[in-house]
């Protein structure tokens, strides 16, 4: 049966839940900016509490999102500013919508279009891979809502199946929407919100080590190809029920990105034969070196639709799109637990590995 943790709007916020206290919220049956009525707690992140809420405006719910006043500093103040303003510069089916920001009592909040469904991450959490057919349907989407907002200047640098949220359209087919922009990069000249804020430092690495491109992780500066290899990390990952690479600490996870090859999908799936222009999109999307990648989501949403059917031949395993869609904790073991590899030991594994990177991306 579903359960509340498949209902939230934005779980990439979702650090843990908790009942307690709730009753002593001062949020909860607040109507915030004369608008949005504060119904119930659904999570807190780093930078903001998550709320149900009516929109009393338009008789809709939305998740309001408030600045998590614990965190009281300029940079997480800035990656909020930046998440809100990204998303309202960004109008596509598959984003994420946001309705309103703005400041009540000094506190920013913003509201965002309220989700039923499950994330990638949960859809994938068996390490069992998906139907071929859904993959490659959710890459597409993906990437069409990428090239949208790269044709705009805005990249995301946080892309993770958790960050990849699954609602149920017309037909029950599954419809994806991206969330999280709070680590957006706007490459246009004056079109970042934050931008007098220092969101990191010389060297920091802000992202998910599992679906980190090397000069990402290294601290380098970024474009529109960390996007690449991040759903290139992700369509492998949906393919074969694993990440392409992996590692028990995040030094060894940025030694994999850095120095090993592409895995070969035929190998993760045996039962399976696989189209060499599949094999070769994914050798691309997740070359070492950035000017060896597709430009940008266009690019390689364009290669992934001229890849003859099917890519992917193999005996039929249909997956029921539903929000109780992972099977039982007998393989959960199989998938590594992205939240063990957090941001933190980035930052120390990035700067030890600058050999590395120096080698493989010069």
């Amino acid at each position: 049966a579903e359960t509340p943790s498949h209902r939230f709007p934005h779980s990439c916020m979702m650090l843990h839940m908790s009942g307690a206290g709730e009753q002593s919220d001062p949020w909860l049956g607040r109507v915030v900016d004369g608008r949005f009525k504060v119904e119930a707690f659904l999570g807190v992140g780093a930078v903001g509490a998550v709320y149900r809420a009516a929109d009393l405006q338009q008789q809709r719910p939305v998740a309001l999102k408030i600045w998590n006043g614990r965190a009281l500093n300029a940079q997480t103040r800035g990656r909020f500013a930046r998440e809100a303003a990204a998303l309202m510069t960004l109008h596509h089916v598959n984003i994420v919508d946001v309705y309103s920001c703005g400041m009540v009592d000094d506190v920013p909040y913003v509201a965002i279009e309220f989700l039923d469904g499950e994330t990638l991450e949960k859809a994938l959490d068996s390490g069992e891979p998906l139907d071929s057919d859904l993959a490659f349907e959710l890459a597409r989407q993906m990437l069409g809502a990428l090239a949208y907002a790269h044709g705009l200047g805005v990249i995301h640098r946080d892309l993770k199946p958790d960050n990849v949220f699954l609602v149920r359209g017309e037909g029950g087919k599954p419809v994806v929407k991206l969330l999280d922009y709070g680590l957006a990069k706007f490459l246009a000249p004056g079109d970042d919100p934050a931008k007098a804020v220092a969101l990191t430092m010389t060297g920091m690495v802000m992202g998910t080590p599992l679906y980190m491109a090397p000069e990402q992780a290294a601290g380098k500066a970024v474009d529109a190809r960390v996007d690449v290899y991040a759903t290139g990390c992700m369509l492998y990952e949906m393919l074969s029920g694993q990440p392409p690479f992996l590692g028990e600490t995040n030094m060894e996870l940025f030694r994999a990105h850095m120095m090993a090859p592409v895995p070969k999908l035929a190998e993760a799936r045996q039962n399976a034969t696989v189209a060499p222009a599949l094999q070769a999109l994914l050798e691309k999307a997740l070359a070492k070196q950035p000017e060896k990648r597709f430009a940008n989501a266009g690019e390689m949403l364009a290669a992934l639709n001229a890849i003859p059917e099917p890519a992917v031949k193999k005996r039929r395993v249909s997956m029921d799109f539903r929000a109780s869609a992972t099977s039982g904790d007998a393989v959960k073991g199989k998938r590594p637990n992205t939240a063990l590899l957090v941001m933190a030991g980035a930052v120390a594994g990035a700067v030890v590995l600058r050999a590395f990177v120096y080698f493989f991306l010069r």
